[in-house]
């Protein structure tokens, strides 16, 4: 099997199945992410693909969320997963983004305070 032909495969499934919309509304979200903040290739990739699993794997727990959260805002069924899709893979990048930059600045303050002591 070639590269082609996988991505064909991959292709085929993405647009024909539920899980496979689900995915690529989780990339659709999470390319927003990357659009309004750009910090590098490495980073675009990170949060693409944490968009999509996130997506992918709490799309069965969005849909439910969603509708509680926009009751009043009618979407028919079959777009419901996809909405909620590009719903959850955005918060799914807005939580990993939180908990890395978190991280970060504690890494960065212990630093400091090793420097300091010395």
């Amino acid at each position: 099997m070639t590269f082609w032909d996988f991505v064909s495969k991959a292709w085929d499934w993405a647009i024909s199945s539920g899980k496979g919309e689900v995915a690529i509304a989780g990339i659709a979200g999470s390319a927003v992410s990357v659009a309004l903040e750009w910090t590098g290739v490495m980073s675009g990739f990170r949060r693409l693909f944490v968009g999509a699993t996130t997506a992918f794997f709490l799309s069965p727990v969005g849909v439910p969320l969603f509708q509680w959260a926009f009751g009043t805002i009618d979407i028919p069924p079959d777009q419901a997963a996809g909405v909620s899709g590009f719903v959850t893979g955005l918060s799914g990048i807005i939580i990993v983004e939180t908990f890395l930059t978190a991280l970060r600045l504690r890494k960065h303050e212990l630093a400091g305070d090793r420097h300091e002591q010395n």
